[in-house]
């Protein structure tokens, strides 16, 4: 039964993406779904891409290891949401770009730009790698498919829905996912909580001090988990920026993320309420990786299993279509436009954007197949290019003092910082994120002292 159900899910979201392929006319639909995203599609897609595979799998895993004391974690990435929408929402979509390299090139200058969508670019096609392996394990767990042929399912779903759809495809069958996202952890938690007699005797059950802060984590892992949740939140162009460009205006921008605080709330609340009934039916001493997997296969019914395996693949299709689209615009405005010696036409912008697709999913499929064992490497990648931007974008639209030369110093001091503590094994406990916050914040200060003071031109962002 899992099998029809998978294979009937994947054939019908990726008919959609193809049919979405006549609705794109030319660079502003593939990127941005021409502008146009009302406020129910703009959530819809918010919220399918927010609540991803690995939320929905990771998540469940961490709370039931650590009980509340995730949900610092949680507290960090609501608290990134909400910087994301009253800081910079609004005035992001009025200035109309495509890309948070845009933004940084408006308020900096070109150098900033080329550092930043580099980093983008390498912690995206990081992260589909790591997608295209949990599609595969999901699928290889619940099928009768071979390893190989799952991966190539995997990539080949998630590159049609990119690659013809664009924004508007990949909105589009987010939104529906949305629903059958947030039904289905409804339902799944309905389910465990009546077989195990209920909310009280669920709860009952969990062991001592499991809902008592700080119980499996000190004050400064705490603080830690906050922070490195709120950085990536807070600067998450795939999952937040990319959206609000796509908006019909700056008011519905604001809106859709001001939705998206406590419907994420809510589903970060479905996903701890799985873990913590698994850690309640089912003991301590199953991997957190597996908790997820195991709920489905140990208690669910079989139609209600394979609805929450579609929520899985739902929320890991609508993560990787997003990241992908990500980081092939980022490559077409950032280095093919920049570096082009003539006038681009939109359609060959779209062109060019629809190639780079194809490239980067071939290059994550590649790297799913020769290091599959380097998951958290490759997961580091996408934390280096949080720590890099948060800064040099939070400050840069915060604080007219800030130069040209302190943004691009700010992207490499905050990714190099970042990369160095994790080379060294994170000293003291810290996640990267807190040192590479710390120093990038340091870097943009002096450095704003000491260098050319940003020109007229560069101040314009204040205006909008």
């Amino acid at each position: 039964m899992y099998s029809v159900m998978i294979v009937m899910y994947l054939i019908v979201v990726v008919a959609i993406g193809v049919f979405f392929k006549t609705k794109v006319k030319d660079m502003e639909d593939f990127a941005l779904a021409g502008r146009n995203l009302n406020t129910p599609v703009l959530l819809g897609t918010l919220f399918a891409t927010y609540i991803g595979g690995a939320t929905v799998v990771g998540w469940t895993g961490s709370f039931y290891s650590l009980g509340i004391d995730w949900w610092f974690s949680g507290l960090g990435a609501i608290l990134g949401i909400t910087a994301a929408t009253f800081l910079l929402a609004e005035r992001f979509r009025n200035l109309k770009q495509f890309t948070v390299p845009d933004m940084l090139a408006l308020r900096y200058n070109n150098s900033t730009r080329f550092v930043s969508s580099f980093m983008i670019i390498i912690g995206d096609i990081a992260i589909v790698t790591v997608q295209i392996l949990a599609m595969t394990g999901i699928l290889v767990s619940f099928t009768d498919i071979e390893r190989m042929l799952a991966m190539i399912i995997s990539i080949v779903s998630f590159t049609l829905i990119s690659l013809f759809g664009g924004m508007k495809g990949v909105a589009f069958t987010d939104s529906i996912q949305a629903v059958l996202i947030l039904f289905g952890l409804i339902a799944g938690v309905g389910v465990v909580f009546n077989l195990g007699g209920g909310p009280g005797a669920v709860f009952g059950a969990l062991p001592e001090g499991y809902f008592t802060p700080f119980t499996d984590v000190t004050v400064l892992g705490a603080v830690g988990m906050a922070i490195a949740a709120f950085g990536t939140t807070a600067v998450s162009q795939s999952f937040i920026f990319s959206r609000v460009f796509s908006a019909k205006d700056a008011k519905t921008a604001k809106r859709g993320l001001v939705w998206l605080i406590p419907t994420a709330l809510i589903g970060y609340g479905l996903v701890a309420l799985v873990g913590f009934s698994g850690r309640s039916m089912l003991g301590d001493d199953i991997p957190p990786s597996d908790v997820f997997a195991t709920v489905i296969t140990s208690l669910m019914p079989p139609f209600i299993g394979g609805v929450l395996i579609a929520v899985i693949i739902a929320a890991i299709v609508t993560s990787t279509n997003s990241i992908l689209l990500s980081s092939s615009v980022n490559l077409t405005r950032d280095f093919y436009q920049q570096f082009a010696k003539r006038e681009i036409s939109s359609k060959e912008m779209m062109r060019v954007g629809q190639i780079s697709v194809v490239v980067f999913a071939a290059f994550a499929f590649i790297l799913a197949v020769l290091m599959p064992d380097i998951v958290t490497a490759i997961v580091f990648a996408y934390t280096m290019y949080s720590a890099s931007l948060l800064v040099p974008l939070y400050a840069g639209y915060l604080w007219k003092g800030a130069t040209a030369a302190a943004g691009t110093w700010g992207v490499i001091s905050g990714g190099g910082t970042a990369l160095v503590w994790y080379i060294l094994h994170e000293p003291l406990g810290l996640p990267s994120m807190i040192p590479a916050i710390v120093v990038s914040l340091a870097v943009v200060i002096v450095v704003s002292m000491v260098t050319k003071k940003p020109t007229e031109d560069q101040l314009k962002v204040f205006q909008q």
